[in-house]
């Protein structure tokens, strides 16, 4: 679709989705029911539309034919739907749906992580069924870790798109992927007017975006990396570290702690990040939110820059996967003394 008619068919939609749910205080941020989501912003009340408008945007940009694929992205959008309405409560329940709907998609749309570049797993991997629970492993870690990290404005949409800028140089018109440049930049475009309207905290992303925004940056690349000859694996692992890496990381001192590593707390980088910015710049709760979620996301924006130019270098990709890490826990482990949680 050109991308004209997708703007004049999406920012009315958008705009009256936002106005509607306003009216009938629907799909609003509940402040009684989640403490990770009053951390931050305890007074405005912006509505969970985010995913909402990524499906909208998803679906008129695929192709016709590409059912499956919107069929399975609509029923990952409506599991974080059913969380953000309190209808799907339990972190349990939903990790299992997650489970059933990342497998279901990967088998429907035949994609798998096929190679690591490490002999031992990838025999592993030549078995299809170990492929399909390693890659369902990765997807769900993303999903998770993302969910994880979206306690800020603009910090997922923020970083999928920095994802989306650099890959593009991977595309054109003519290649046999799943998607095309074309695709690439006109939901890129859509990206940035959702970010813009997170910054200025008139929407959140909500379960149903960071479940749908994720699942479907992870589904595209994987695809990618099929089809992109000699493109280390660990390129795209330094695309996704940070959520992965939250994930896997927020696990870990969870359970260090003898809590559920499914439920969400007030202890990640980032919120540690925005106290610190908080008490040493004097500005507004609003502005100190933004400003977080730009702050990591320059941060990783240099990380994926330097990964895109060495994508074909394994042993360059360890490596700067390996300094973001370290720089992660350098970072945590100083503001964790100054800022309990």
């Amino acid at each position: 679709m050109e991308f004209n008619k997708l703007v004049l068919l999406t920012l009315p939609t958008f705009f009256l989705i936002n106005y509607l749910v306003n009216k009938f205080n629907f799909l609003l941020d509940n402040k009684k029911t989640s403490f990770h989501k009053t951390f931050i912003e305890k007074e405005s009340n912006p509505p969970f539309t985010g995913g909402v408008f990524i499906l909208i945007s998803l679906f008129l940009l695929l192709p016709n034919n590409e059912i499956d694929l919107k069929i399975l992205i609509f029923l990952i959008f409506l599991t974080g739907f059913l969380s953000d309405i309190n209808i799907l409560k339990s972190a349990n329940i939903r990790f299992v749906i997650q489970i059933f709907l990342v497998i279901l998609s990967l088998v429907v749309l035949d994609l798998f992580v096929q190679s690591t570049r490490w002999n031992i797993l990838d025999n592993l991997l030549s078995n299809r069924y170990f492929s399909l629970f390693f890659t369902t492993f990765c997807i769900l870690v993303l999903i998770n870790g993302t969910n994880f990290i979206d306690g800020l404005n603009t910090i997922v949409i923020g970083y999928y798109l920095v994802i989306l800028i650099f890959i593009s140089n991977f595309y054109n018109l003519d290649n046999n992927y799943l998607f095309n440049i074309e695709f690439i930049i006109n939901f890129s475009i859509i990206l940035i007017s959702i970010l813009i309207l997170n910054a200025a905290n008139l929407l959140y992303l909500g379960d149903n975006g960071a479940y749908l925004v994720s699942f479907f940056i992870g589904i595209l690349l994987i695809d990618l990396s099929k089809n992109v000859v000699n493109m280390s694996p660990y390129y795209i692992i330094n695309l996704l570290w940070y959520p992965a890496y939250e994930n896997l990381f927020s696990i870990i001192r969870k359970l260090k702690n003898k809590r559920s590593p499914l439920k969400p707390d007030n202890s990640h980088l980032h919120q540690l990040i925005y106290l610190f910015l908080k008490k040493n710049i004097n500005l507004t709760p609003k502005i100190t939110n933004t400003l977080t979620g730009l702050a990591i996301n320059l941060f990783n924006f240099f990380v994926i820059m330097i990964a895109t130019k060495h994508y074909l270098n394994t042993n360059t990709q360890v490596e700067i996967l390996f300094f973001s890490v370290i720089i992660y826990n350098l970072i945590f482990v100083i503001l964790k003394k100054d800022y309990k949680l």
